[in-house]
């Protein structure tokens, strides 16, 4: 609120001057005395000087204007008051004879300025929207900008491709690497285990009895629909590298030893080249996580069954050979290929020269291809490359041309660990056939090799 001005008027009255009285003259002597002078008027008193006029009282502020955007701003006491009039001077009394001046008006109080209005507070920004919880839009943020749209929800197990010998699935790495997709399973209970990552249903323990590849595709049928043989990459997915002794995850059981699987090798069912003749399949050694193909399917050894994912007769018949999967590579952009089904992008070609393992990670850390961060893949996920229909290079030749191969040589890619227990011994891939080894064989050994390619993945 504007203060009123309070103004003080002092009249004055202006006295006037006594006149002076006039004296007698003396008369002659001769003559009689004259008469008394008169005795002189009295001076006018001077006329009262004017009362000053009272200064205006100052104008009351208007109030302060509300802010804008912000919470109202205090109301504000008032623009400026106008300052007050100052009074008129009182105008002079005039003199009488001998009388004093009029005294001055005395000036009117200045008017009180109204005090200014205070801007209104600045609104508090609204809080940013979080980001969508996993699958859903950000929530929006209460008065502020929008939130950020939620990172999509996570893809669920893949559809079947048709085919049981490539990952028509996310490839899942042991949880100990930090690497992306981590394994994860359920305990059915059952005697089965579900992984979460592939959906694929496995028996929790292995059977104490050996098996030829024969008899160990009807063991599998007798456990029920669906149930057959793992193959050579469905095995590789719960491959775990970097345990000693046996390669089974928790909560599988199984001995370190020799499984048999429904891969067989191209050349044996072709019966061609150096397996015309012999019954080779491919056989995981879950003692050292080593794959290989130079097994006899005669030979007695531990199985391991499954079911889910792909046509159970699409390729796993005796004698069938594998068939990709439809659409199953896409070039991305130059020099990066996608795999449809794990969501792995590759590099499209590899490494200007061979290095050592410890390179490795510092020529992914440092690739430039299309801006994107890229890393040494898993031993896992090298085996999703494999073509099982193919021999030298056993690769799609086309997404991946000049893929080198070739055993008892320095023609490996390197993973991205050491073998469990050894300080120096890297995991590699040899797309000779698709066989895996770490590097700790006595020179001339197929498992020598003191160098290795590179082909990053992101």
């Amino acid at each position: 609120m504007a203060m009123r001005s309070i103004f003080l008027v002092v009249p004055l009255l202006a006295v006037g001057a006594i006149g002076a009285c006039g004296g007698g003259e003396i008369g002659t002597p001769a003559g009689t005395g004259g008469s008394s002078g008169a005795a002189g008027n009295a001076g006018t008193s001077g006329a009262a000087g004017t009362t000053g006029t009272a200064g205006t009282v100052g104008t009351t502020g208007a109030a302060g204007t509300s802010d804008l955007a912000g919470t109202t701003g205090s109301a504000g006491t008032g623009t400026s008051g106008a300052a007050g009039t100052t009074g008129s001077a009182g105008t002079t009394g005039t003199a009488g004879a001998g009388g004093r001046g009029g005294t001055t008006g005395t000036a009117g109080t200045t008017g009180t300025a109204g005090a200014s209005g205070r801007g209104g507070t600045t609104g508090t920004a609204g809080a940013a929207g979080r980001g969508g919880t996993t699958g859903t839009a950000g929530t929006s943020g209460s008065a502020g900008a929008a939130g950020t749209t939620g990172s999509a929800g996570a893809t669920g197990c893949g559809a079947p491709c048709g085919t049981h010998r490539w990952a028509c699935w996310t490839m899942p790495n042991p949880a100990s690497t930090g690497q992306p997709n981590p394994a994860s399973y359920r305990d059915n209970g059952d005697g089965t285990i579900t992984d979460n990552v592939t959906c694929l249903t496995w028996q929790k323990a292995s059977p104490t009895t050996t098996y030829t590849v024969d008899g160990g595709r009807a063991y599998c049928a007798t456990l029920g629909t669906g149930w057959r043989l793992a193959t050579r990459v469905e095995m590789a997915s719960i491959n775990d590298f970097t345990r000693s002794g046996s390669k089974f995850p928790s909560p599988f059981t199984g001995a370190a030893a020799f499984y048999k699987t429904g891969s067989e090798w191209v050349l044996t069912t072709k019966q061609i080249g150096a397996g015309a003749g012999t019954d080779y399949g491919w056989a995981y050694n879950m003692s050292d996580g080593i794959v290989s193909n130079a097994r006899s399917g005669g030979t007695a050894d531990r199985v391991h069954c499954v079911r889910g994912s792909g046509d159970d007769a699409y390729d796993t018949a005796p004698g069938a050979l594998a068939v990709a999967p439809p659409n199953q590579y896409t070039v991305v952009a130059t020099g990066e290929v996608r795999d449809n089904y794990t969501g792995l992008v590759w590099q499209q070609d590899y490494s200007s020269a061979t290095m050592a393992w410890t390179e490795a990670a510092g020529y992914c850390a440092g690739l430039t291809t299309g801006g994107h961060t890229w890393r040494v893949p898993s031993l896992r996920e090298l085996a999703t490359l494999v073509d099982e229909a193919q021999v030298a290079p056993a690769i799609n030749r086309t997404m991946f041309p000049n893929t080198k191969y070739g055993s008892k040589s320095n023609n490996w890619y390197w993973a991205s660990h050491l073998a469990a227990g050894n300080a120096t011994a890297a995991w590699a891939i040899n797309f000779d056939d698709g066989f895996t080894g770490f590097n700790a064989g006595a020179s001339g050994a197929w498992n020598y090799f003191t160098a290795a390619w590179v082909k990053c993945v992101r």
